[in-house]
């Protein structure tokens, strides 16, 4: 809870890698603003959003040392509107995390810290995310690190959820047969509770889809950042 007295810091938030997971992580800022504050308060931010189009390409071709680059020059950017701490709002591109944080002179909260945070309790995780994130090693280090045992979806289910991904959920498309899946795909992992990892699977599940726990990783991303903005 904050007073009157109390300046909200500012968040700030570099998205577009969806612009609708960058709108989820704007619309979840104010929510929890709002909850912690009895609705008094919005939330501080800004949000710079990127050209999907410039960065997808270098993803697939996995330069990401040029995608790093091109981020972290809108890092610095996100930091001059007058950001007090940052955020990426993409777990793929945190790959290149410390690239794109090198120029910040403002702290940083990593998708992985927040992420470990919110899965406290467990220690089986099930992990959802793009092919990048499930196959390299940036975040499931950063998970194992903290304890946790990281169990991906076999090599056929991590295809089809490129698919949903690629070709629906990146363009706002939500389909009830893709959902589906999705909770067939969490039941045959036997989990104790399922990360999403990817910053536009929340626009698809939530826990009343499941029996096991879910952990969202925007979700937990933005709570991190209200947490030091209040």
């Amino acid at each position: 809870m904050c007073d009157s007295n109390h300046r909200v810091k500012t968040v700030g938030v570099l998205g577009g890698i969806t612009w609708h997971s960058a709108a989820e992580y704007y619309r979840l800022l104010n929510t929890e603003v709002a909850a912690r504050t009895a609705g008094e308060h919005a939330a501080r931010c800004v949000l710079f959003s990127v050209d999907i189009g410039v960065i997808d390409p270098l993803m697939f071709a996995q330069r990401w040392d040029d995608a790093g680059a091109l981020i972290a020059a809108d890092a610095q950017r996100v930091e001059a509107a007058g950001a007090d701490v940052f955020l990426l709002a993409c777990n793929t591109l945190h790959t290149v995390w410390e690239t794109v944080v090198a120029g910040l002179t403002i702290p940083a909260i990593h998708i992985g810290d927040a992420a470990a945070d919110a899965l406290a309790g467990h220690r089986r995780v099930g992990f959802l995310a793009t092919p990048w994130t499930m196959e390299l090693p940036f975040l499931r280090d950063h998970l194992t690190s903290h304890g946790f045992d990281v169990v991906l979806p076999a090599e056929a289910d991590r295809a089809e959820i490129a698919r949903t991904l690629f070709d629906e959920l990146s363009h706002g498309i939500v389909r009830d047969e893709t959902r589906r899946w999705y909770v067939d795909l969490i039941r045959r992992m036997a989990a104790d509770v399922v990360l999403l990892a990817c910053t536009e699977l929340g626009l698809l599940l939530s826990q009343d889809d499941v029996e096991v726990p879910l952990v969202d990783t925007a979700q937990a991303h933005v709570r991190a950042a209200v947490d030091y903005a209040l």
